[in-house]
């Protein structure tokens, strides 16, 4: 289901959303606790998901989800680079 919602752009769904639809499915009730617990204990799960809380599930949109989250650090990173590449000539 999450690879269907990812294929159309999809990347986060409700958790009140994901419960209607697993009980369309047949699945009875899926709370924010059945939801965690599914997450923790399967890994297929895991890759597939970025986020989530008690309101959403936010879906990996690429790989580059996967990546750590870069240190925001200096805003003139590219304007230092460039001052010390001209110091060195």
């Amino acid at each position: 289901m999450f690879r269907h919602l990812a294929s159309k752009k999809k990347f986060n769904l409700s958790m009140d959303k994901l419960d209607s639809l697993m009980r369309k499915m047949g699945h009875g009730e899926f709370t924010f606790d059945v939801f965690k617990v599914a997450y923790d204990s399967d890994p297929r799960l895991q890759e597939l998901v970025k986020n989530f809380d008690k309101d959403q599930i936010d879906l990996k949109s690429s790989e580059v989800d996967d990546l750590p989250a870069q240190d925001g650090g200096d805003d003139n990173t590219v304007a230092n680079m460039a001052k010390s590449a001209n110091d060195l000539i």
